[in-house]
């Protein structure tokens, strides 16, 4: 091909997701690794047909897998537990492909201005004692009008009124999560699918600190595992006192102790209302001087309580979590014209043949409708 940047180019975008030659020549269906080293040395051509098995394989776009420009390293995210270098830089792309995409969704219906987060203007030395975090984590609660029981409505405000992109992706046990504030998409949370829908509220509570203190902390600084511990316990400490405000936690305790005196039931009860594990309730009624440290890290490891936690749970998981508003961003895109039903079912990763179903699965409309007019005051 023309383009002579390519066989090089191609090279550093398969090192740049963490894949040796065998297997990316294994992903991209070519008999023999053979294929794909001639390829990368300029010694066999690229076809236009193999184009877009790179493009797929990389988690690139074509635009970019055919700028002349060499493969920039890509950004990357701060981990709770950083995977293996091969398979973070995997994941990593995947992520940031998909955020890519997202990106170009937001931009297609104008909608990049609308962007509200902003990194908070923390300093370090407003981040130093637990009430430092526990005064960041009201505020923030408070001016996002998050309300009474925040985890029923966080993913919801960070997604549609900041503009936060929140990926649910499998990560096993490499980890709950990671974020990042990336120059071009914008502010990004990773959240594992394989969690409990309980422990994700903590976890995007607990990115959330990552992003709202993203410039207080230096990044050369977090390559300390020491530094690091402690910012985490700091994370820890705010997604508790977010996801379970002071009065509302009282409040609750007090309708039950009317009553009767508080049972373990009463404990389930309470963390499944405010959307968080029973163990997460335990620790912050720790903290809120309820309850002592030692009794409630005695009970976190009670087996009865376990035993009536998961059976007051077993229906609670549901289906796979799913980023809705990248869904409705595309079937908005492809009702306006702005993308093609193929784009669409790429985007969301479906047959084509099986867009009206997907459509109708999710609940939105392919066709605009008639148009109506608002009176403006």
């Amino acid at each position: 091909m023309a383009n002579m940047n390519l066989p090089r180019k191609l090279r550093e975008l398969r090192e740049s997701v963490g894949l040796s030659v065998g297997e990316a020549a294994r992903k991209l269906n070519f008999s023999s690794y053979q294929t794909l080293t001639n390829i990368e040395e300029g010694k066999r051509q690229l076809k236009a047909s193999e184009l877009p098995l790179f493009s797929k394989a990389y988690f690139c776009s074509l635009s970019t897998l055919l700028d002349e420009q060499p493969a920039h390293e890509r950004p990357s995210l701060l981990w709770r537990k950083t995977p293996p270098d091969n398979e973070r830089k995997n994941i990593e792309a995947k992520i940031l492909y998909y955020c890519e995409q997202y990106t170009l969704l937001e931009k297609l219906l104008g909608m990049t201005e609308e962007k509200e987060f902003r990194c908070m203007e923390v300093k370090v030395d407003n981040l130093r004692s637990n009430f430092d975090i526990d005064s960041l984590a009201d505020e923030i609660r408070s001016s996002w009008e998050l309300g009474g029981r925040p985890a029923l409505s966080l993913s919801s405000i960070m997604e549609q009124r900041y503009g936060i992109k929140i990926v649910y992706h499998a990560l096993g046990d490499i980890g709950s999560g990671a974020s990042i504030l990336h120059p071009e998409y914008g502010p990004v949370v990773v959240i594992n699918s394989d969690e409990a829908p309980w422990r994700r509220n903590y976890d995007l509570a607990h990115e959330l600190f990552h992003l709202v203190t993203w410039n207080a902390f230096a990044p050369e600084d977090l390559k300390d595992p020491k530094y690091f511990d402690d910012i985490e316990k700091k994370a820890e400490r705010f997604a508790s006192t977010i996801l379970l405000p002071d009065a509302e936690v009282r409040r609750s305790i007090n309708l039950r102790l009317k009553k009767e005196a508080l049972t373990y039931s009463d404990l389930v009860d309470i963390a499944r209302e405010f959307g968080v594990s029973t163990i997460a309730l335990l620790f912050r009624l720790s903290n809120l001087r309820l309850l002592n440290f030692e009794t409630a890290k005695d009970m976190a490891d009670d087996e009865e309580l376990h035993a009536l936690d998961r059976r007051a749970r077993k229906n609670e998981w549901g289906g796979d979590p799913n980023t809705t508003r990248f869904y409705f961003l595309a079937a908005k895109c492809l009702r306006k014209g702005l993308i093609s039903r193929g784009k669409f079912s790429a985007m969301v990763e479906i047959n084509r043949a099986d867009v009206d179903n997907f459509l109708r699965d999710i609940g939105v409309m392919e066709e605009e409708g008639a148009k109506i007019e608002i009176m403006v005051a």
